[in-house]
């Protein structure tokens, strides 16, 4: 699905197009859990660049993915 794949980037400049600074890409599962089947995500890849990895933003794109 494409919305389940998020990029963020920076605000651009005059000079520079805004640079991608994560990235995080999901697919759709079904688990069955005692008889039920839910609809879910996978998050399979996720990129932060490495200045930010300190932000806590990894959380905030997973929970993106499973709000959409």
């Amino acid at each position: 699905k494409k919305c389940w794949h998020i990029g963020v980037r920076t605000e651009s400049t005059s000079d520079k197009t805004g640079r991608l600074v994560a990235f995080v890409a999901g697919i759709p599962v079904k688990l069955n859990v005692r008889s039920n089947i839910i609809d879910a995500v996978e998050i399979n890849f996720l990129t932060i660049h490495q200045k930010l990895r300190g932000k806590r933003l990894a959380p905030v794109l997973i929970k993106e993915i499973t709000r959409r």
